[in-house]
């Protein structure tokens, strides 16, 4: 068994090679095929995220020991099942929900294991993909991939799923609303999949990026450079001056938070998404006066998952681009995520060599 393992917070990711875990009961035991390389994989190895001015929040507080496989994206080949294990069997791929909670909740006994205030999630508190080999700990959170590759199939199960649960949470809309999603990197691309077959309402990007936003208006979808010296009066020329319905916000630091909550017409609804980190102030009574919500959006279940899976595959969604890279070069895919240096997804290719 070949890792790449997070030692020390702050530190670069250190090789590990060990036995293979045999699974008991119902783990199983998967051969990785693909890992997806998460924004939230950045926070693990930083250990912390910014959570307004110079505050930080320590993942250590939450619960995180190291050392720890990061990676919580994977798709791999199931090579060996415990013995009560009854549902999946040798050869088959499968894509792991990665949420794992405590299992005995009420989050948890309502199919929102996401939701445990005891996470037990792969690849934060228990070892995940950036490896040749995982240990799933039952066979409950294997899904069907049905006909989608394993380099595209890996990033539903955080980026696709968190983008699909963000989007539910801004419908119902109708034609004649309009929809912004602040950030056009993984997730705003998982978006920009999905939302035309959940919605017809009109739907604005905005991102720093020109080059993201030039992907986005070949795909028919309106934008606004984030870089733009008023944004929101761009926007408003788009929706209209009484403001948007929703807004999905991937970036979620103070100055997209704030944008995003000034850009709400009555009844409107901020969902924020992003780890950025920053603090938004509110004017209390702008809240009742324009029954306003703001809400957060934390991943999806696993039967959002299942859903998620079920509509790509049916509706053959054109996958987000994704670059492969070997599992040996976990570290620079993390660095050049970091950098912004990041069109779609980055993908670890379990095969070490």
């Amino acid at each position: 068994m070949k890792s790449v393992r997070l030692v020390e917070f702050g530190s670069a990711l250190q090789w590990e090679e060990k036995q293979d875990p045999e699974p008991k009961d119902s783990e199983v035991l998967l051969e990785v095929i693909s890992c997806g390389v998460c924004h939230s994989d950045l926070h693990l190895r930083d250990g912390y995220y910014k959570i307004g001015g110079e505050e930080k929040l320590f993942v250590k507080d939450r619960g995180v020991k190291l050392p720890i496989t990061p990676g919580h994206e994977v798709v791999g080949k199931v090579l060996k099942v415990g013995s009560k294990v009854s549902s999946v069997s040798v050869g088959e791929t499968k894509l792991v929900y990665p949420w794992i909670g405590c299992g005995s909740c009420k989050e948890c006994a309502s199919g929102n294991p996401q939701l445990c205030s005891s996470p037990r999630s792969l690849g934060i508190y228990q070892d995940g993909g950036y490896s040749d080999r995982i240990l799933v700990p039952d066979e409950k959170w294997l899904l069907d991939i049905y006909d989608l590759s394993p380099e595209y199939a890996c990033s539903y199960a955080c980026a696709g799923l968190t983008a699909y649960g963000a989007l539910k949470k801004s419908l119902p809309l109708k034609k004649t609303d309009s929809l912004v999603i602040i950030g056009a990197g993984g997730l705003g691309m998982f978006a920009s999949q999905l939302v035309p077959l959940l919605t017809e309402a009109k739907v604005i990007f905005l991102d720093l990026d020109e080059s993201r936003l030039e992907k986005l208006k070949e795909l028919g979808f309106y934008t606004v450079p984030s870089s733009h010296s008023d944004p929101g009066a761009e926007v408003k020329k788009i929706s209209g001056a009484l403001g948007v319905s929703a807004v999905i916000d991937f970036v979620n630091n103070s100055s997209t938070s704030s944008l995003g909550f000034s850009l709400l017409k009555k009844n409107g609804t901020l969902i924020g998404v992003g780890l950025f980190g920053g603090e938004l102030k509110i004017p209390t009574p702008i809240l009742s006066l324009r029954s306003l919500t703001v809400r957060g959006s934390y991943t999806g279940s696993p039967g959002e998952l299942k859903e998620l899976l079920q509509l790509v595959s049916k509706n053959k969604i054109l996958p987000v681009p994704v670059q492969i890279r070997n599992l040996k070069d976990a570290n620079s895919a993390l660095n050049d995520l970091s950098s912004g240096k990041v069109l779609g997804r980055l993908v670890l290719s379990g095969k070490s060599n």
